[in-house]
């Protein structure tokens, strides 16, 4: 009976096969969490700044730019925004690797 093994750790086995560099992870302690969750949070309060500010620029860009350049003009708003989006998230996730690279021991 030894020679069986549970779904547990089958699924264990299969997860460390997949992605190796999670098993030499270490737990998270509470006060590390509470501080990504505050990163998370306030980075996902500046892109939904950014988004609201995005779409107030959209709907005043009737008013700026004549008809024939609307499009353009609508295009380029969103490749701002996004690249704007994309710049806050790697600035969260190198915030957020800073805090779990400094873990205590």
């Amino acid at each position: 009976m030894s020679g069986l093994k549970s779904a547990w750790e089958l699924s264990m086995e299969r997860s460390d096969k997949l992605a190796p560099e999670l098993k030499n992870q270490k737990r998270l302690t509470k006060k590390q969490k509470h501080e990504i969750a505050g990163i998370r949070n306030e980075y996902a309060a500046r892109i939904a700044d950014k988004d609201v500010t995005f779409q107030d620029k959209l709907r005043k860009l009737s008013d700026r730019v004549p008809l024939e350049e609307m499009e353009a003009a609508k295009a380029e708003l969103g490749q701002q925004f996004l690249s704007d989006k994309k710049t806050l998230e790697e600035q969260m996730e190198k915030e957020v690797a800073t805090v779990r690279r400094d873990q205590k021991d």
